[in-house]
């Protein structure tokens, strides 16, 4: 027998259809908005990172740039009060142009100083020729001299190309260099053989325990005596280029290279086709400290000396990273 037609069962099937699809839509609209609302986020979130970002780089450029103007006032007061004012080189005879690297692409000139982060400096100029894969980077022949154009060609470079260089404090540089040569033996055998025979025969008193060895206390007992400028490795700025005769546009510090770096290649353009290679630095104010400490302290002073353009001229505190070590020498 037919089950009987129930209409108050029937009504309420329809009602629960009405509610469930009521829920449904509820549901699908709260998905919708949460949908919506995660997609803004979503498209909202870089652009806020993005902004905060320009932001940080506009600060990190001002910074830069407020830098350069102390730094461009304390050089040029220097070269007025000490060798007076000449303009672009004029002073300087081309043949002694030979540390400073030119880039006709990006109308570019880098005078390079050893143990100043050259090599990384070096390497970006060999990538910007496409020539990445050479293995000496500091052969002379991989680039192209400042000192090879004509005189005309020499005069246009410096009054028209960007100009920059890199310098370091002093005692930090001498002793990078010190182990380069002499602890990592990055020199050719031959050089380093007849440097430390010359060294040892003049200097065998100093650290007579250390035998052939140059200790960093005979290398200054040998730098006092013989003099600074016979190596570019430790020659003073002034030698190398001609900071009070050429007018760079930029002086950058090792202690600041990452950033300032990626400012003179954005600067120049050149960063549409290299970046600035990695590099670290060992010389701590620890190792500084730990390196002099066995040098008399009149012999620190003797290179301090030595180096006195180079600590004027761009602005570095003497003595620097010793203080501990001659506070009371010096007072």
């Amino acid at each position: 027998m037919p089950f009987p037609f129930n209409p108050y069962r029937a009504v309420l099937r329809i009602r629960k259809v009405e509610i469930s699809r009521a829920i449904l839509l509820l549901l699908v609209t709260i998905t919708l908005l949460l949908t919506n609302e995660w997609n803004a986020v979503k498209t909202i979130k870089p652009a806020v990172e993005y902004a905060e970002k320009q932001d940080k780089i506009s600060e990190d450029q001002e910074r830069i740039e407020q830098r350069q103007i102390e730094r461009q006032k304390n050089l040029k007061d220097y070269c007025g009060r000490r060798v007076g004012n000449s303009k672009q080189g004029e002073t300087v005879s081309r043949e002694l142009l030979g540390h400073l690297i030119v880039n006709d692409k990006y109308k570019v000139i880098y005078c390079y100083i050893p143990k100043v982060a050259c090599s990384q400096w070096k390497r970006v100029f060999l990538d910007l020729e496409n020539r990445a894969n050479v293995r000496d980077v500091h052969s002379k022949s991989n680039f192209k001299f400042l000192q090879k154009y004509s005189d005309e060609g020499v005069k246009m470079r410096l009054q028209s190309y960007y100009k920059f260089l890199f310098v370091r404090e002093p005692f930090e540089r001498l002793l990078s260099a010190y182990e380069n040569k002499f602890v990592k033996r990055q020199w050719p055998w031959r050089y380093i053989w007849k440097l430390e025979k010359a060294i040892y025969n003049k200097f065998s008193d100093v650290d007579p325990s250390a035998g052939w060895n140059v200790t960093f206390k005979r290398f200054v007992y040998f730098l006092n005596d013989f003099g600074f400028n016979r190596d570019e490795h430790w020659a003073p700025y002034r030698r190398l280029c001609f900071p009070c005769d050429i007018e760079y546009d930029f002086i950058g510090h090792f202690k600041d290279m990452p950033e300032e770096a990626a400012y003179v290649l954005k600067k120049t353009g050149m960063d549409k086709e290299v970046i600035f290679p990695e590099f670290v630095t060992h010389n701590t104010t620890d190792k500084l400290l730990q390196k002099y400490a066995p040098v008399p302290r009149e012999k620190i002073t003797e290179l301090a000396k030595a180096f006195e353009e180079d600590f004027e001229m761009f602005n570095f505190d003497f003595p620097g990273p010793l203080l501990s070590l001659l506070r009371d020498y010096l007072d």
